[in-house]
């Protein structure tokens, strides 16, 4: 049997979660952090974003005035799988998980797909994920977990990778027979118990997943008061951790790849187009036998290699007409 790690709280057979007391973060519902530009993107190897199914909503806030403007009925499985998706897609982000919905007719089972950049892996070794929203009353079977392996073999170009994982997304706890197979998955698989409110209710994650090196990876339970203080409710969510410690928040992780892709190309000393960045890129890698960004991190790119680029790169630019 392969390891199965299980973290909801208090189960029979595990050791009981650190509890800490921690008031409930709240998070705007509007999408305002930092867009990765393509030369971004490409400097970190991240894949390129795929488009979108629709062009009258891509966040939670855009979706609900959109279905309001087209009297769409709040029981119909487009709406509550949408609007579900997409409270996914936000609470997954409080984790450093950059995700687009892609959910359509051509989707190959797959509604969500991006990255995950846990802490050690913020940059160029981002995980890749596919993810499969559940959002059933009844509960599911083992059945879920054998269609999202069939989605490794029809995922879009960018995640056939051998550092992708598949996560299963339920508003129910993941049943015996789910974990079961789970279990013995031989994709890196996890399974998330996510509320309609965007709450986390359970994660779980295989053996296999945990040979990409997520071994920091835990959960704690944390508790909180309601908005309304007046009524004293107690909250209770479980909360993704990394050795322990909060995980970033996607926000925090795009602020800091935007800044340092900035200091990328300041270190060449060059004022550059978002086109010349990606030339300058292009000049990099040609001259360079090693990877750029990480050495230019570690500061291990020399004045000698630095001039060998900017020269690679003004040659490049003397050959194009003077209207590129």
């Amino acid at each position: 049997m392969r390891l199965l790690r299980l973290h909801h709280g208090l189960a029979a057979g595990y050791s009981p979660l650190r509890v800490r007391q921690d008031a409930r973060r709240c998070f705007s519902s509007s999408r305002v952090y930092n867009e990765l530009t393509p030369f971004t993107r490409r400097l970190f190897k991240l894949p390129s974003a795929p488009s979108p199914p629709s062009q009258h909503h891509n966040d939670l806030t855009t979706f609900l005035s959109y279905a309001e403007h087209i009297s769409l009925p709040v029981a119909s499985s487009v709406h509550v799988g949408t609007h579900y998706e997409y409270t996914v897609l936000k609470t997954l982000r409080r984790y450093a998980l950059s995700l687009d919905r892609i959910g359509g007719r051509d989707d190959a089972g797959i509604d969500l797909v991006g990255t995950w950049h846990l802490p050690e892996r913020e940059r160029e070794r981002a995980l890749r994920v596919l993810v499969q929203c559940k959002s059933l009353k009844a509960k599911v079977g083992p059945n879920v977990v054998r269609e999202l392996e069939g989605t490794f073999r029809q995922a879009p170009v960018g995640w056939r990778t051998g550092e992708t994982v598949g996560v299963l997304v339920s508003p129910r706890e993941a049943t015996k027979g789910v974990r079961d197979t789970l279990a013995r998955s031989t994709y890196p698989l996890f399974w998330m118990t996510i509320e309609r409110d965007g709450t986390l209710k359970q994660a779980l994650w295989n053996a296999r997943a945990e040979e990409l090196g997520i071994g920091p990876l835990g959960v704690e339970t944390r508790y909180g008061t309601t908005e309304d203080a007046e009524s004293g409710s107690i909250t209770k969510e479980m909360i993704l951790t990394w050795d322990g410690c909060d995980i970033p928040d996607m926000d925090r992780v795009e602020q800091n790849l935007v800044e340092f892709a900035e200091q990328w190309v300041a270190f060449w000393g060059m004022d550059l187009s978002e086109i010349q960045k990606g030339e300058l890129l292009d000049a990099a890698e040609r001259v360079l036998p090693y990877d750029v960004s990480s050495q230019l991190l570690n500061r291990t790119v020399s004045d000698a290699d630095r001039k060998k680029v900017i020269q690679a790169l003004q040659e490049r630019l003397q050959q194009q007409p003077a209207s590129e």
